[in-house]
């Protein structure tokens, strides 16, 4: 089965067994803290841990203004990297902290070391979701598929059940559109993210999305600012849930589809429907009357 189909398979979802499961993986969330401030002490002599102690106290500070002011998260995080550039959880922090000041350039090229065979320890979930986004933004579909396959599971992990339902939407989504995964696990993150939907708010927009059949809930994916989507798949998904019944709509769809950085990929290909398809037959005889 070829990925040019993967977007109508994903729409009459059907009942096939995934390939793998994204439950989560055996291991335990990882602190954002760097490891030496987790180290025992008595390791360094006294003037290190004064100095280790106090860099430790500014990254954790610098770590809770992330979400309410990132603007100086990051101001934080760049004097943390000016006194110590080997501090890899600064910069990190630094490149998330980017992402939501609008510099993607910058947070793509700080986040993409996560992905480094030689990292080291494994990447806090928030940080490779982090990843995925700042490489969408910079239409890098290549890095964003990258970074969401490290994600993978470990979505899981992440701090909140809303969280947990957007990962896998986004993960489901980039790896569609790269074909980087079977048809099945995309179909796997689809149904863990509709089945973690209760009470994130969250549910219909999965309801919508799994059964591709309420293109008005289906259009929270243009206006929300929570789910971040490959430039393009929006249309793509509202011009195959619309072509039958509005298929002057679904064509200007598939046009910008075909416009958008995914018109050369097999999802692009969708593009390529810009003429309108005649309504289904029951609809073509009710205007003959």
């Amino acid at each position: 089965m070829t990925v040019a189909w993967a977007l109508p398979l994903l729409i009459v979802m059907q009942t096939r067994s995934a390939g793998v499961s994204p439950r989560p993986v055996a291991w335990a969330a990882q602190s954002p803290r760097p490891a030496a401030c987790q180290g025992a002490p008595g390791l360094w002599d006294v003037s290190r841990q004064a100095v280790l102690a106090r860099r430790c106290r500014e990254l954790s500070r610098a770590q809770a203004l992330l979400l309410r002011a990132p603007d100086k998260a990051r101001e934080r995080a760049a004097a943390l990297l000016a006194q110590a550039p080997e501090l890899n959880e600064a910069r990190v922090l630094h490149g998330r902290a980017s992402l939501r000041v609008g510099d993607a350039v910058t947070a793509l090229s700080e986040l993409l070391p996560l992905l480094a065979e030689d990292a080291g320890s494994v990447a806090d979930p928030s940080a490779l979701l982090d990843g995925g986004r700042a490489a969408l933004a910079q239409h890098d579909l290549a890095n964003a598929a990258r970074f969401y396959r490290a994600l993978g599971s470990r979505a899981a992990l992440l701090a909140d059940r809303s969280q947990q339902v957007v990962a896998y939407i986004e993960i489901a989504a980039t790896l569609l559109v790269t074909g980087q995964a079977p048809i099945d696990d995309v179909l796997a993150y689809l149904r863990e993210a509709r089945r973690r939907s209760s009470g994130s708010g969250f549910t219909g927009l999965c309801a919508a999305l799994t059964e591709v059949t309420d293109p008005e809930t289906l259009g929270r994916f243009e206006t929300t600012k929570d789910v971040w989507l490959p430039e393009g798949l929006f249309h793509a998904v509202i011009g195959v849930a619309v072509e039958r019944e509005q298929p002057e709509l679904a064509a200007t769809h598939y046009r910008a589809l075909a416009a958008s950085s995914l018109g050369s990929t097999a999802i692009g290909k969708l593009g390529a429907r810009t003429r309108p398809r005649a309504p289904s037959g029951r609809t073509a005889k009710r205007g003959a009357k």
